[in-house]
C-alpha cells in the first residue's frame, strides 16, 4: 500500500467496504474503494484515485480533502520560501481582516513569519503582511493552515492570487481573472461547490484588493 492507502484504510476502520459505499450514497463503489487503499488498478497497475474520488472519500471520512490531494499529488505548485534562504527580519501576520477602519488591527495579529531582508528592501516592510489560510477554497494551490505572504503595493495580473474583501465581508484569497467586461475573484478547489465573485465593469465593484500573493510556507509562526 501506498501511504494514501493506508491512510484511507485507517480512516475507513471496520467499515467493510459495502458499508463505506452505502454512507456515501453511492458516489463511491466498494471497488473504488478498493482500488484507493491498495492503489491497484482491477488490471494490477499503479492506481492513483481521481481528485473527485477523493473529494468525495473526504466527504465520507469526515477530513481535509487538501490532505488527501496532497498524499495523491494532486496538488499544484505552491511558491514557498526557499528553506536554505536565511530569514533575517519578519512580518506581521494575520488570522482574519475585517473589512472597515479595523482591517488591520493589532487583535487579529496571531504571530510572525521570518522573511529575507532582501524582500523587505524590494517590497518594503508597511506592504507585506501574512494571512493564513481556512478552508478549502483554495486547496488546489494553498493548503489549509499554511500561511501565505501578500503584498499590498502590487497591480494583480490576471491568474494571480490575491487577497481581497468582497462587499464588504471579511478578507477571503480568490484568483483574480479579468476580462473587458468583468472582474472575477474564483476559487481554485477540488471541491465545485465553490464558485467565483463575478463584478460587472458596469455596475458597482464592492470589492478591494488588500495583495498580491508571493509566496506560501508551513513554517511556524
Amino acid at each position: 500500500m501506498s501511504e494514501l492507502g493506508d491512510y484511507l484504510r485507517q480512516l475507513r476502520g471496520n467499515m467493510s467496504l459495502r458499508e463505506a459505499s452505502e454512507r456515501s450514497n453511492g458516489r463511491i463503489s466498494h471497488a473504488a474503494i478498493t482500488q484507493a487503499e491498495k492503489g491497484i488498478n482491477s488490471h494490477g497497475k499503479p492506481f492513483t484515485p481521481s481528485a473527485e474520488t477523493l473529494n468525495e472519500l473526504a466527504k465520507l471520512y469526515d477530513v481535509s480533502p487538501s490532505k488527501l490531494m496532497a498524499m495523491a499529488g494532486y496538488l499544484d505548485s505552491q511558491d514557498k520560501q526557499p528553506e536554505l534562504v536565511i530569514a533575517d527580519d519578519s512580518i506581521k501576520v494575520y488570522g482574519e481582516i475585517h473589512a472597515g477602519e479595523a482591517s488591520w488591527a493589532e487583535q487579529n495579529i496571531i504571530g510572525k513569519i521570518p522573511v529575507t531582508k532582501e524582500m523587505v528592501m524590494r517590497y518594503g516592510r508597511k506592504n507585506l503582511f501574512g494571512l493564513k489560510i481556512v478552508g478549502e477554497s483554495m486547496n488546489r494551490r494553498l493548503l489549509p493552515g499554511y500561511t501565505a505572504v501578500f503584498c499590498k503595493d502590487q497591480r494583480p495580473e490576471a491568474g494571480d492570487i490575491v487577497a481581497v474583501l468582497i462587499d464588504h465581508e471579511d478578507g477571503t484569497v480568490k484568483v483574480y481573472q479579468e476580462t473587458s467586461l468583468a472582474v472575477m475573484f474564483a476559487p481554485a478547489s477540488y471541491d465545485p461547490t465553490f464558485k467565483p465573485y463575478v463584478f460587472r465593469k458596469d455596475e458597482p465593484q464592492d470589492f478591494q484588493i488588500l495583495g498580491v500573493y508571493l509566496f506560501s510556507t508551513d513554517q511556524d509562526i
